[in-house]
């Protein structure tokens, strides 16, 4: 029997910070968890997340570079 070739899907490198009681919390998960990763732990919460931002259709492609900086202020306030 043929096995599928897989092809490795291309990864990038994101920074970003978390409450250091979190980052704490997350490590001592995967520390006691032998077979989680941190990297696996934070991409199974992303893909969670999307699908229901989502809600079962893709936003539309973004037509530039994310904002640098704290986010706006709800103008509905």
């Amino acid at each position: 029997m043929k096995q599928k070739q897989q092809i490795p899907k291309r990864k990038e490198r994101v920074t970003l910070s978390l409450s250091a009681e979190m980052v704490e919390r997350l490590r001592t998960a995967v520390y006691w968890s032998p077979k989680l990763t941190l990297t696996g732990v934070v991409e199974t919460a992303i893909q969670a997340t999307l699908v229901k931002l989502e809600k079962g259709k893709r936003f539309k492609k973004r037509k530039g570079k994310l904002p640098v900086g704290r986010p706006r202020k709800d103008q509905s306030s």
